[in-house]
C-alpha cells in the first residue's frame, strides 16, 4: 500500500513540476514571441498534462494482484480466510485469491518454496524442517491456529497435568508431525527428565501412530496411558470411550500450530497484496467472532462436516471447550521458541545456526492492523489484537 501511495504522489509531483516548468517558460516569452508560438507552447503543456493524467488513471485501474493460496482437505482452522472469501472481503480489499487444494503438507511446502504457490495456511513443523535443510525461500507471516493438542485418557484415569512429574513412567501415543508432542518433549528436557521409545530406558515413553483414531483406540485398549491428538477430536471423547484430561498448553502456555507461510518473492515483491489478504482475513475473523450461526453456515457449506462438531471446534459448546486457539497473529516469539525446541529434541538439524526471527516476519499482519485501526479507531477487537501483537512479537 505504501508503494502505491508513493507512486501516486510521484505522478502528482511530476505533473506539478511540468506545469510549473511550463509557466516558467511562458513567463520568459519575450515581446518578440508571436502569439502562435505561445499557443503551441500551451498546447504542448496540455498534451503533457493529459498524458500524465492518463498514466495516473492507468495505475488506478490496474488489475489487482493475484495470490495462489493452498488449502488442504476441508479443515476449517483458517476460519478468517474462509469467511473473508465467502463474504467477498478479498475483492473489497483489492486482491484476487485463487484457492488450490494440495494433496499433502510436503507438496504444499515444496510448491511455496518453488513459487508455484504464494501462500499456504497449515503446519508449523514443515516450515522449520525445510528451512533447516537449506530452503531459504519461505516466510512465516501470520497464524491460523495454536495450542490445539489435547491429551486423552481412560474415563477412570486420575492423572492430572500439574508438572512434568505427572507424566513419569507413562506411555504416550502421538503422531510424529504433531506440534504438541514436540513441545512436550522439550518441556520434559527443560525439567530435567528424559523421554524415548519403547525399548529405551526413559522417564516418559512416546509411541508414534499413524492417526488420532489409532491413538485413542490404543488408550481404550490399554496399550497407552495417554494420547495426544489434534483437530478437536476431544469433542467425540465420550463416543470414543475416553476423556480429555487437559492439553499440552497446561504445561507450555503458548506455542504455534498451523501458520500462514508465503514465498520470499511474494513477500518482497507483492507485499501490498499480502497486506490486503491479511486485512480481509482479519475482517473475516471479526465476523466469525460476532456472527455464530452465519459463520457456521459458511463453514458447513465449505466442509460438509456436522454443524454441531463445527460449533465445538470454533466456538465450543456446553460440554466441550476446544484447546485450539484460532488466531491470525504471527506469534513470532512462540514460533522462534518452537523452532529452537525442534532443534533441541533433534527434530531438525542445524537449528542453532539459523536466525529464525528473520523467517518469521511481522510487518504484513502489523500493517493490516494499522489499516483497520485507522478505519475504525475505536474498535475494541482491533485494540485487543494490537495489544497481543505488541506483546508476542518482540524479537
Amino acid at each position: 500500500m505504501k508503494r502505491r501511495v508513493m507512486s501516486v504522489l510521484l505522478s502528482v509531483t511530476m505533473l506539478g513540476t511540468m506545469l510549473l516548468g511550463g509557466c516558467g517558460v511562458k513567463n520568459q516569452v519575450s515581446e518578440e514571441t508571436t502569439g502562435e508560438s505561445a499557443a503551441e507552447s500551451m498546447e504542448e503543456e496540455s498534451t503533457e498534462a493529459e498524458s500524465a493524467e492518463t498514466e495516473s488513471a492507468e495505475v488506478e485501474s490496474a488489475e489487482p494482484d493475484t495470490l495462489k493460496v493452498g488449502l488442504m482437505g476441508t479443515s476449517v482452522k483458517p476460519v478468517g480466510v474462509l469467511v473473508a472469501d465467502a463474504l467477498g472481503y478479498f475483492t473489497e480489499e483489492g486482491v484476487n485469491i485463487e484457492f488450490e487444494k494440495v494433496s499433502s503438507m510436503n507438496d504444499a511446502y515444496l510448491a511455496v518454496a518453488d513459487g508455484d504457490l504464494d501462500v499456504y495456511l497449515f503446519s508449523s513443523t514443515a516450515a522449520a524442517t525445510f528451512i533447516s535443510q537449506g530452503t531459504t525461500t519461505l516466510r512465516v507471516f501470520g497464524g491460523t491456529a495454536a495450542e490445539g493438542s489435547e491429551i486423552m485418557a481412560k474415563p477412570d484415569c486420575e492423572i492430572t497435568l500439574e508438572s512434568a512429574e505427572s507424566l513419569r513412567g507413562l506411555r504416550i501415543a502421538c503422531q510424529m508431525p504433531e506440534t504438541g508432542q514436540m513441545v512436550l518433549k522439550n518441556y520434559l528436557i527443560e525439567q530435567g527428565m528424559t523421554y524415548g521409545g519403547e525399548d529405551e530406558d526413559a522417564d516418559v515413553t512416546f509411541i508414534y501412530v499413524d492417526d488420532g483414531n489409532t491413538a485413542i483406540q490404543g488408550v481404550v485398549n490399554g496399550e497407552f496411558d495417554l494420547c495426544i491428538t489434534n483437530s478437536c477430536l476431544g469433542y467425540y471423547a465420550d463416543k470414543f470411550g475416553v476423556k480429555v484430561i487437559g492439553g499440552v498448553k497446561d504445561l507450555v502456555e503458548t506455542y504455534p500450530c498451523c501458520r500462514q507461510t508465503c514465498n520470499q518473492t511474494t513477500y518482497e515483491e507483492h507485499f501490498d497484496a499480502l497486506v490486503k489478504f491479511e486485512t480481509a482475513a482479519i475482517r473475516g475473523y471479526e465476523y466469525y467472532l460476532n456472527n455464530e450461526e452465519e459463520t457456521l453456515d459458511i463453514l458447513e457449506a465449505y466442509s460438509g462436516e456436522d454443524r454441531d462438531f463445527l460449533r465445538g471446534q470454533v466456538y465450543g459448546t456446553d460440554n466441550y471447550t476446544p484447546m485450539m486457539r484460532l488466531s491470525l497473529d504471527p506469534d513470532q516469539n512462540a514460533c522462534v521458541d518452537f523452532y529452537e525446541a525442534m532443534g533441541n529434541i533433534g527434530g531438525i538439524d542445524n537449528s542453532l545456526d539459523i536466525d529464525w526471527a528473520s523467517y518469521v516476519v511481522t510487518d504484513v499482519y502489523g500493517t493490516a492492523l494499522d489499516i483497520l485501526e485507522e478505519r475504525v479507531p475505536d474498535n475494541a477487537l482491533y485494540a485487543e489484537l494490537r495489544s497481543y501483537f505488541e506483546e508476542n512479537n518482540t524479537l
